[in-house]
């Protein structure tokens, strides 16, 4: 017989006391909250539930992972000297005190999933694990074999260049946080701690077990794009490989950014090693990786996205169930997103499908339908480069077929659980889980389940890595996870902002709908 998972839904980690006053901002500890039943939502439907569903799916969501090099030479952490202003509004951040561990955060919450026994309803096991996007941060070749290495096991290497550490945290600028200086001005601003030997502990390869369940993948803007935001140019491939690196942004250059990168790169004082390694990758490329090694083969994307050049597939390999993963990246550059008039269309008749063959749908992307603003069109020479179709029209089309029951998705890295009320009195649930990379550092499962009576629902617990509440030690991947943890919670930049964890509606929630099935 399977049972329930009984350690969930675990008491949440949630900010705790103020460790430190800062100049600017106080720093605080972490604590564990109290348990969060799930609050059952009735939006969309109000039918009865059953005391004992049927499990027709059981996901893990993990988003955002933002795998960097942060010593590479095209990334414009400077930008941060000119701190919160009009013209670093669309660049911020470019930095964050947790970036050196992301990957020990990462291999953290893997294991954990791992670990889930069965669903805390039902006892079903996780069945696949769901990646939205934004896997790696500056769509850099390194970058791309040290997170496949992450997902699927081997050893995790992100020390690029030279033989020391030549990123902004080894605390020659003011302009960010150095762990290693007690009296470094960022700290003292923001009451961060003193961490010595935390760099290179950092840079030291980890051996990352992997995932032992198959996983679906996606592209997101920092896959596909300069610092998630431009398209590469050969001058952008040159800065990359380079040995010269920006140590001072003028404000007009950042707010031009987006329509014309390189003068942002004009001031290329600071000294590098170069590493060619860092070669900034192509979609094709990205796709093409995916089908190396793990299951299922190529991760989700197809042989036809291999031959077309596309990044958006349908993955049926959940009874009942089609997930259509679409590709919201705009080629012609900007962070927001939005899909082009072909894979609009192919959209449609996968939703007309999956309607004839009574199969209930989970749309994903990296973008959600707020984000999808990106009506940019330029001759970049790469397939979906055309006219664009934004977000409402998306949604509008989703409405209209009433077997998608979910629009899963990343990129504003906060959770948040919205209903989507169709025409007909149905309609779906747009599902956003927080990002790895920033607070709070979780994932989420989503379960579907079968009333067996005209209803169903989706059952969304969030799930905390194991590593300790209070960090300690930087010896282990769990004690290097934990700092990850508490300097997310503090870090002034974090892109879904202090409260990222969304209100209770957003987190253990069980979110009722009509079962739109035959």
């Amino acid at each position: 017989m399977v049972r329930p998972d009984v350690s969930l839904p675990s008491r949440p980690i949630r900010r705790g006391a103020v460790l430190r006053e800062g100049r600017v901002q106080p720093y605080y500890g972490l604590e564990l909250g109290m348990v969060e039943p799930h609050l059952v939502r009735s939006d969309l439907w109000s039918g009865p539930r059953s005391s004992s569903p049927r499990s027709l799916a059981h996901l893990a969501h993990l988003t955002d992972v933002q795998l960097l090099d942060t010593q590479s030479p095209s990334r414009l952490e400077a930008v941060h000297a000119l701190g919160r202003r009009p013209e670093t509004r669309l660049m911020l951040p470019l930095m964050r005190p947790q970036e050196l561990l992301a990957a020990h955060a990462t291999d953290a919450l893997l294991r954990r999933i791992d670990a889930v026994t069965g669903s805390p309803r039902t006892g079903a096991p996780v069945q696949l694990l769901l990646t939205t996007g934004d896997n790696i941060d500056n769509m850099q070749h390194n970058e791309l074999v040290a997170f496949m290495n992450l997902v699927e096991g081997g050893i995790v290497d992100l020390d690029s260049g030279g033989p020391t550490y030549e990123g902004p945290q080894d605390g020659r600028w003011e302009w960010a946080w150095a762990p290693e200086q007690p009296d470094n001005p960022w700290g003292r601003d923001h009451g961060f701690p003193h961490v010595p030997g935390l760099l290179d502990a950092a840079l030291r390869p980890l051996a990352a077990a992997g995932t032992q369940l198959p996983w679906l993948s996606c592209f997101g803007n920092h896959d596909g794009l300069v610092q998630g935001r431009v398209p590469a140019t050969p001058e952008l491939v040159e800065i990359t490989l380079g040995h010269r690196k920006v140590a001072r942004v003028r404000a007009e250059d950042a707010a031009r950014f987006t329509d014309d990168p390189h003068p942002a790169y004009a001031d290329r004082t600071w000294t590098v090693t170069p590493d060619p390694e860092r070669r900034l990758i192509s979609r094709a490329e990205y796709v093409a990786a995916h089908f190396e090694r793990g299951r299922p083969l190529g991760h989700g994307f197809t042989e036809q996205n291999l031959r077309d050049g596309t990044a958006y597939y349908a993955h049926d390999g959940l009874d009942g169930i089609r997930v259509v993963m679409l590709d919201t990246t705009n080629p012609a550059g900007i962070f927001e997103g939005s899909i082009d008039e072909a894979q609009f269309a192919w959209l449609e008749q996968q939703l007309a499908d999956a309607a004839a063959q009574d199969r209930l749908v989970v749309v994903a992307s990296h973008h959600p339908r707020a984000s999808m603003t990106n009506d940019r069109v330029s001759g970049c020479g790469v397939e979906g480069e055309g006219p664009r179709v934004l977000g409402d029209e998306v949604d509008r089309l989703l409405l209209r077929h009433p077997h998608v029951i979910a629009w899963v998705s990343g990129h504003i890295h906060r959770n948040r659980v919205t209903p989507r009320v169709g025409p007909d009195g149905g309609g779906y649930w747009e599902i956003s889980t927080a990002s790895v990379m920033d607070w709070p550092t979780q994932c989420r499962l989503v379960e579907l389940l079968d009333h067996g009576n005209g209803t169903l629902s989706l059952l969304l617990t969030m799930v905390d890595h194991d590593g300790p509440v209070v960090p300690e030690g930087i010896d282990t991947v769990d004690e290097l996870a934990a700092w990850h943890r508490e300097l997310a919670a503090n870090d002034p930049f974090g892109v879904g902002g202090f409260n990222a964890q969304g209100e209770r509606r957003d987190r253990n929630v069980e979110l009722l709908l009509r079962d739109p099935r035959g």
